[in-house]
């Protein structure tokens, strides 16, 4: 009864000494992909701030080419057709300016806010190793 008792106990030393070494390499594997996520982060914020420098950039070449407009159509008062293009030109011109303003205020996030880009990250492979769970377990379509 005393060998089957300490072969037991040995066995189940086994077990959480195996367990324990899984768990550190399972932490180890964590860690590397945590630094390899913040590799990437510093990486996309290297390419979002030039991005938003061409956005300010390009926000000034509207507003000089909405000056530009404003002024041909103070000049071209007594045509119509004239007239109506450069308003729908303006008008084209104004959506255009207002797409770039919310493409800039994006990008002016991510660059001084990087956590929302870990978060993204984080998210996406949430979802992706979910899905994968579900599909593994067989309550998911394969794809």
């Amino acid at each position: 009864m005393a060998k089957t008792l300490k072969d037991l106990v040995l066995a189940l030393l086994n077990a959480t000494l195996i367990l324990v070494a899984l768990c550190l390499f399972l932490g180890w594997k964590l860690a590397q992909s945590v630094e390899n996520i913040q590799d990437r982060v510093s990486e996309s914020l290297a390419v979002v701030e030039p991005l938003r420098e061409q956005a300010q950039g390009l926000h000034a070449d509207l507003g000089g080419l909405r000056d530009e407009l404003a002024e041909i159509r103070a000049q071209g008062q007594g045509d119509p057709e004239i007239r109506q293009k450069l308003l729908l030109a303006l008008t084209r011109l104004d959506q255009v300016q207002s797409n770039l303003d919310s493409a800039q205020t994006r990008l002016g996030d991510l660059a001084e806010n990087p956590q929302l880009l870990v978060d993204y990250a984080i998210r996406t492979a949430v979802d992706a190793t979910s899905e994968r769970l579900l599909v593994l377990r067989g309550c998911g379509a394969a794809s």
